[in-house]
């Protein structure tokens, strides 16, 4: 059986275009805005932001960034020019293609029936997990593909024994840790699993061919986490950077006994309760179906989970049908081991569920719910006459357009109506309200409130990188990131109404948030002075002032 690449380009079209439609919403996160600058950057100088020629790592808010997806960006920047598009079509693209990449996986190494492959396409394309984070500049969601990939050619090698299918897999594994910083776990985990499955090819050779260049490719990495800055990020997220709080400890101490607190209360099990509490949040209907990313609204749509509701129920099924196998063929068996590997990466962070560290999950829950879908059309059929099972296909396709449906309602219609300010909504207009009004001796102040406001000015005024380098200073704040507080007249900071009332030749951004703790909106002249910059339910994000 030869694959109908007809059905193939229906599908990629399909994934294609719901990326990409309406591909400057929701507005750009500081994430996106800075591997956007950096990409900009990079395609006119060969430098960083801070002059560093032809960096492997970003320095960017302090968090450094794996620079993979930045110079991805940066073939598409001369281009496009500093846009949403070409900062996002990276994403866009390979998130379009994952639905095939899957496909080709599953049709050449399952051993269930192809048309097991069509379903997982099909459902990998319309999955909201999926479709979310390939609409963004998210590095996870190149990770995702790369893990695919570099799977996928790991499997090749082992039916066709080509060396070049096991090299190719060391260095797109390798680029995995260029990607995304939770690439550096899941990798290393996935790549454990892939050996193990395949035991029978260890070999000397093997080995070699596989984890020399890897090995190779690593270095940076490692030299990198070994310094006190690139693994600064990596410390300020672990989980295990928040320990028990004193009282907590001092006051089941005051309990109990040092023997029961040792037994049962120990730090290692506080950290092992913590881990457990989050790994397993990544498999609970409240995440999988009804809400999403809880714990930040920026990673999921409202109102609904991380899948499309039927998907829930086919997924149960296609675990069951999995446990019920023996023996279970070596792809189940490898996605088996992937969805429970790929909440790891988050559980060991700081957030109690994390959706974006987590985004290798819906490769092996896309797989399971395509098992219990194929093996529920398969039961249809033999058990039900032809009508009934048609009827009944037809409701589950029905109820899936139900679901999708709603999902784009949601996703288009509310997502940064109810959380306006996790979108980062008005930054441009803000921007454009400084361009237009910060001339020669006038002092600009910019609110920070909602974090990195620098970079969204760099992105929008096309701030020539040159002339920001000697600019560039990152101060370093309390939190995980820094930030820059000065380029050239404009300040970043919460203005302070008092004192900038009586001060001539002053243009300010105030945040909502701003707004409402020094009490502006309550005074007579907050409707004449105070321009409502990116209005949004009954209010605006940000406030300009002139004086």
């Amino acid at each position: 059986m030869q694959p109908n690449k007809i059905a193939l380009l229906l599908i990629f079209l399909f994934s294609f275009l719901v990326r990409i439609w309406n591909y400057n919403y929701p507005p750009l996160t500081w994430d996106e805005a800075s591997l956007g600058y950096n990409s900009y950057s990079i395609s006119q100088t060969l430098r960083d932001e801070y002059g560093t020629f032809l960096p492997l790592i970003f320095k960017s808010f302090g968090d450094y960034k794996p620079g993979l997806y930045i110079y991805l960006a940066s073939l598409f920047t001369p281009i496009f020019g500093l846009t949403e598009l070409s900062v996002r079509l990276p994403s866009i693209i390979l998130g379009s293609l994952t639905p095939i990449l899957l496909f080709y996986f599953v049709f050449h190494f399952s051993s269930h029936h192809k048309i097991l492959a069509y379903l997982s396409a099909l459902v990998l394309a319309a999955n909201p997990y999926n479709i979310h984070f390939s609409r963004g500049a998210w590095e996870t969601n190149i990770l995702t593909f790369e893990l695919i990939l570099a799977s996928y050619l790991f499997f090749k090698f082992r039916h066709q024994s080509k060396y070049k299918y096991l090299l190719l897999s060391s260095l797109v594994f390798a680029a995995t840790l260029y990607t995304y910083q939770a690439g550096k776990l899941i990798s290393f985990l996935l790549v454990i699993v892939l050996w193990i499955l395949h035991r029978t090819l260890i070999n000397k050779k093997n080995l070699s061919v596989f984890f020399l260049p890897l090995t190779l490719l690593i270095l940076p990495i490692i030299f990198g986490l070994l310094s006190q800055s690139d693994a600064n990020r990596l410390k300020v997220v672990s989980l295990l950077s928040y320990p028990q709080p004193d009282t907590e400890i001092n006051q089941i101490q005051s309990e109990t006994s040092t023997l029961d607190y040792q037994l049962f209360h120990s730090r290692p099990l506080f950290f092992l309760r913590q881990f457990l509490f989050r790994y397993f949040n990544h498999f609970s209907p409240r995440f999988l179906t009804f809400e999403g990313d809880w714990q930040n609204p920026r990673h999921s749509a409202p109102y609904i989970g991380m899948l499309l509701f039927p998907s829930c129920l086919f997924l149960v099924l296609g675990i069951i049908r999995y446990l019920h196998e023996h023996p279970s063929p070596p792809l189940d068996r490898f996605f088996f081991a992937w969805f429970l590997l790929a909440p790891i990466p988050a559980a060991l962070t700081r957030d109690t569920i994390q959706a974006v560290r987590a985004m290798s999950f819906s490769i092996p829950l896309t797989y399971f719910i395509s098992l219990g879908l194929f093996f529920t059309f398969k039961k249809l059929r033999v058990h039900l006459s032809s009508a009934l099972a048609f009827s009944s296909s037809l409701i589950i396709l029905a109820l899936y357009l139900l679901s999708f449906s709603y999902y784009l309602e949601m996703y288009f219609n509310h997502l940064v109506k109810i959380h306006p300010t996790y979108f980062t909504y008005g930054y441009k207009q803000a921007v454009e309200f400084v361009l237009q009004n910060q001339g020669p001796g006038k002092q600009v102040i910019f609110s920070d409130f909602y974090g990195q406001p620098y970079i969204f000015y760099l992105y929008y005024s096309h701030y020539p990188p040159q002339k920001y380098f000697s600019q560039a200073r990152l101060a370093v704040t309390t939190n995980d990131t820094g930030k820059i507080e000065v380029i050239d007249n404009v300040r970043f900071s919460s203005p302070s109404y008092e004192l900038i009332k009586n001060q001539p030749n002053t243009v300010a951004v105030f945040s909502f948030d701003d707004v409402a703790r020094q009490g502006i909106d309550k005074l007579p002249e907050f409707l004449n002075r105070f321009i409502p910059l990116s209005p949004v339910g009954g209010s605006s994000t940000f406030y300009g002032y002139i004086n």
